[in-house]
């Protein structure tokens, strides 16, 4: 008998721990889209100002803000797309480096502009000795890191140069695109008001029937694949079901109780199909290294769930049918 249900438990195990992977993948193209633009989160909002400020003046608007820190302010020049001047406040989000650091809440005080490199710059770098420095503008910057990670993105291209003060000083905000981020979502009126925006709005959404940084969107052919993973673990009942219609049968000829035979059939569905996806998601967390668990966990269990409603649900009516 153990031995015409035990495909129940390496059947779940296989496609549980394929949904290990694809949240993996989910995960990997969230960071790819965010490092595509330039290290902003969806929440990352675009601030135009009503009078003319000077990037320092707007840094110290935000520093002095209640209620507003850990954020990362973007002055991106308009006709390169790939030239950023940065300030951060407090402990603002940070790409992924191949080489050195990014930028520090120390380094904001310097007398000297430095700068980080994406890494399609690092061949261009000039590295005499110890310290590497970037041509810019006739100027050589000294290079404090090298941004990238495993797999190609736009921030692979970027280049990020965190003024002096003196040059924040003279180099007017208004002149570039102004982004603000935070590592929580900012609050949106705050903000205008602290900057006296005339207009503020998100950076990276495009306001379609859909928003085109939507999960949706963002995750379409991960999505699918998830709802066609989900029918085949919900086909698991019916496969169960099928397979013991003889059985069934024989039991009931035999006067077996009907209301015993459909717990002892759900008793055994829930065991392999527990065990099978325990033994799925275990192996693959250990496998594949994913930053968040929840949403492969909650992923699973629901699925767990409603299958298990749907095998008590039909293998009642298959009893009752066959009687």
């Amino acid at each position: 008998m153990l031995k015409k249900r035990i495909w129940l438990f390496f059947y779940s195990a296989m496609l549980v721990f394929f949904s290990v992977f694809l949240f993996v993948k989910i995960q990997q193209r969230t960071l790819m889209i965010q490092l595509d633009n330039h290290n902003l989160t969806p929440d990352a909002y675009h601030v135009v100002l009503k009078s003319k400020m000077t990037l320092q003046d707007v840094a110290e608007r935000i520093d002095k803000a209640d209620g507003i820190s850990n954020v990362q302010i973007h002055f991106q020049d308009k006709k390169n797309k790939r030239l950023t001047y940065f300030y951060g406040v407090k402990y603002f989000p940070v790409p992924p480096m191949i080489k050195g650091s990014f930028f520090g809440s120390n380094d904001f005080d310097s007398s000297v502009s430095i700068a980080v490199v994406g890494k399609n710059y690092k061949d261009k770098l000039y590295t005499p000795k110890d310290q590497s420095y970037f041509k810019f503008n006739g100027h050589y910057l000294p290079v404090i890191g090298v941004m990238g990670d495993s797999y190609h993105t736009e921030l692979d291209n970027q280049l990020f140069i965190m003024p002096s003060m003196e040059q924040r000083s003279q180099m007017m905000a208004n002149n570039y695109r102004i982004i603000i981020d935070g590592k929580k979502p900012l609050d949106k009126k705050k903000l205008a008001d602290v900057l006296d925006a005339s207009r503020i709005s998100h950076a990276n959404r495009q306001h379609l029937l859909i928003e085109q940084d939507s999960w949706i969107v963002s995750h379409f052919k991960e999505l699918i694949v998830l709802i066609i993973l989900a029918f085949g673990l919900a086909a698991s009942p019916f496969i169960w079901i099928f397979f013991g219609n003889s059985r069934y049968r024989e039991l009931l000829f035999i006067n077996e109780s009907s209301k015993r035979l459909v717990y002892v059939e759900w008793e055994f569905f829930a065991l392999f199909y527990g065990l099978g996806m325990l033994f799925g998601i275990i192996p693959g967390m250990l496998f594949f290294d994913l930053s968040s668990y929840l949403g492969l966990l909650s992923y699973n269990f629901a699925i767990y769930l409603v299958n298990n409603l749907l095998f008590i649900w039909m293998i009642s009516k298959k009893i009752k049918d066959l009687k």
